[in-house]
């Protein structure tokens, strides 16, 4: 073989490989590639050092995963590791522009045969789940090539996709602040599985006002006129089978500093 024709062939390959290798990206944020200042540029969320950023945009529920020196040494502090979309009102596949053709398939739910299918592009690091052929969740990954610099953060992707069915649905947490000051906003958020199923979760409170978030897992909550108090903020979720779940957490409120 002639060199000029080999070193032809080696940047014809090379080519062909970073195609292959190309990682999806969604606002213009793409993983490894994206920091934590572009999440800011674009959405005015998670200046906040932390590992994992949270906020909702739209009808969606977005989750970013950033590096940290715990939880990935290959990558630099604040490279965006991981997108989440949660989308609050399913869509078609075809609604969304996915290629059903790109991708591999599966059944990611226990018990099996619920209506619920898996999706993944390892070339793109794109994954989604449906229900009944409606798109829920969505995630951003690098491809999995790319994937070998954070091994113990990705894992086996497919574990994103799963979709576990408990006896009884119940809430995993409700997380309030440790404390709070009067006149504040705070956060206050609930956990519980996400299965695609239309969950209506429903906030109460024994004083305050919840001023955004009912219906969503996290609220934003007004403490004016609280100090000195201890109050509690309760979650009830139906399941859409005649069964609730609840959840509550108790916080006190401080007088504001002079």
């Amino acid at each position: 073989m002639k060199p000029a024709f080999r070193a032809f062939l080696l940047v014809l390959a090379s080519v062909v490989t970073a195609q292959q290798a190309r990682a999806e990206e969604w606002r213009g944020l793409k993983p490894l590639s994206s920091t934590r200042a572009d999440v800011v540029r674009v959405f005015g969320e998670c200046a906040d050092k932390v590992e994992q950023c949270e906020f909702t945009f739209e009808n969606e529920d977005i989750s970013i995963g950033f590096a940290q020196p715990g939880n990935c040494h290959g990558a630099p502090a604040d490279t965006v590791l991981l997108i989440k979309r949660v989308l609050r009102n399913a869509m078609t596949i075809k609604a969304l522009g996915f290629d059903k053709r790109r991708f591999k398939s599966f059944d990611p739910s226990y018990p099996r045969n619920m209506g619920y299918r898996a999706y993944v592009d390892e070339k793109s690091g794109l994954l989604f789940k449906t229900l009944r052929e409606e798109v829920f969740e969505i995630y951003y990954i690098p491809p999995y090539s790319d994937r070998r610099v954070c091994p113990l953060y990705y894992g086996d992707a497919h574990d994103l996709l799963s979709v576990m069915f408990a006896h009884v649905f119940m809430i995993e947490f409700v997380n309030c602040p440790s404390a709070a000051v009067d006149g504040e906003r705070v956060s206050i958020d609930a956990d519980y599985p996400l299965t695609g199923q239309r969950l209506q979760p429903t906030w109460y409170t024994t004083g305050g006002r919840i001023v955004a978030g009912q219906g969503t897992k996290k609220i934003l909550f007004d403490t004016t006129g609280l100090a000195g108090k201890v109050f509690t903020v309760t979650i009830e979720v139906a399941d859409g089978t005649g069964h609730v779940a609840g959840g509550s957490c108790t916080f006190n409120v401080a007088a504001t500093k002079n």
